[in-house]
């Protein structure tokens, strides 16, 4: 059994180094990119809920403590993909993106009566833009690529009745590269420039998890959970580098090259996160959650911006709020009918972002849609989910952007440690 464990362990860091950008956005070049918010296939079908979901057949980080809930003979492994497809539109110009991925594995699994474990990897961040316009003496291009991903390990115990704590301790690791190319027309004698600005992050993340259920009477629960994560310095390193090529002669010479540590100018902001759950008959769940992320309060030394231009590090970013909510439906866990079996999914959300462009900040709002088919006698799942997503500054008229991310997640649900009586 710890062979087990340990050879899809492997298998899932493996794959941690080969996790790509999950979708294409301009607003991507901002911040540490386009935020995740750790949903599953279960999760991101109904809006993306998930501090206060009561549900022990399914892995579910985005609330440690949810790990101890689960049946202590049970191994439980997710994994997933999706397919993001985002139409952008500025003026009369527009652009479609499509992009498929590797989205998250996890594994949980037990560690006694009142303990349990989770290990998986997922992305915490996406880069992924490329652009370019023309200027009076030529034109640029900016593109931007990378991610930050994040290998957790989560621990989590019973400590009273259905009362639940949990920690997740995340390793993040990651480049994150931006690039702007400014090329002359060939009737002027300027120089061309490249500037690169390059983070390599190599950092770790600490949240803890609350959740409580009430039983209102046999068939009727409300689960209550709480979520933190402090604020804490980045850690890794920043390099700026500017090249100007001659046309003359093709030489490239470096004009500009720094190196600096995160740590001096960088935060990762604390998070605050709370939800209800309502559970009625192991038929019916119903959630909402809210996250706050005070971002404002975080350091974030501009992009193309180095510390010796005594920059102000601070307010470039803004506060996050997200409202999720969502909700799954079943007919009959042990019904002949297979649809009666299958799990029906509805949510939405709207997420005031981080992300602060000049003296607005992007927002979004979504729908999503979801179905769970069982397999094996109800013990693995299929996931399947569709997220319709439309993005926009709160001023100006800028880019908006509306996107379709088809996601298809496999949980398995195996009793691997269950001992026969048969000899």
């Amino acid at each position: 059994m710890i062979r087990k464990i340990f050879l899809v362990a492997i298998t899932m860091i493996a794959a941690a180094y080969h996790m790509p950008a999950n979708s294409q956005t301009p607003y991507s070049m901002y911040g540490l990119g386009i935020l995740d918010d750790k949903t599953l296939g279960v999760n991101s079908g109904m809006g993306g809920v998930g501090y206060a979901i009561d549900n022990n057949k399914q892995i579910n980080p985005a609330n440690p403590a949810s790990y101890a809930a689960m049946d202590s003979l049970t191994f439980l492994f997710d994994v997933g993909m999706n397919v993001n497809v985002n139409w952008m539109k500025e003026s009369t110009l527009k652009e479609t993106k499509t992009t498929a991925n590797f989205d998250y594995a996890v594994l949980q699994f037990p560690m006694g009566k009142r303990f349990a474990a989770s290990l998986g990897v997922m992305p915490y961040s996406d880069v992924a833009y490329d652009y370019s316009s023309y200027i009076p003496l030529g034109a640029y291009s900016r593109t931007g690529s990378g991610g930050i991903t994040q290998v957790y390990f989560g621990a989590a115990a019973k400590i009273w009745k259905e009362l639940y704590f949990g920690v997740n301790a995340a390793f993040m690791f990651g480049n994150l590269t931006h690039s702007t190319t400014v090329l002359p027309a060939s009737s002027y004698n300027v120089m061309a420039m490249i500037d690169l600005v390059e983070f390599h992050v190599t950092d770790y993340k600490i949240e803890l998890g609350l959740r409580y259920t009430q039983p209102v009477n046999e068939k009727n629960s409300l689960t209550f959970g709480f979520v933190y994560s402090p604020q804490k310095k980045m850690l890794g390193k920043r390099y700026t580098n500017t090249y100007s090529l001659s046309s003359s002669d093709n030489s490239i010479t470096m004009s500009v090259s720094d190196t600096t540590s995160l740590k001096s100018s960088y935060d990762i902001a604390a998070s605050y996160g709370a939800g209800i759950g309502y559970k009625w008959d192991n038929r019916l769940l119903l959630g909402v959650d809210v996250t706050y992320q005070p971002w404002s309060k975080a350091s974030f030394l501009p992009l193309w911006e180095r510390e010796d231009m005594s920059a102000d590090i601070k307010a470039n970013l803004h506060d996050r709020i997200r409202i999720s909510f969502g909700g799954e439906y079943r007919h009959d866990q042990y019904a002949r009918q297979y649809l009666r079996r299958v799990r029906y999914r509805l949510g939405a959300y709207y997420d005031d972002s981080y992300l602060k462009v000049g003296d607005a900040n992007l927002r979004e709002i979504g729908a999503t849609l979801g179905l769970g088919f069982p397999l094996l006698q109800d013990r693995s799942i299929v996931n399947l989910s569709a997220q319709y997503f439309h993005r926009k500054l709160s001023s100006g008229s800028a880019i908006t952007e509306n996107g379709l991310i088809i996601s298809v997640g496999i949980s398995f649900n195996e009793m691997w440690f269950f001992k026969s009586k048969l000899q």
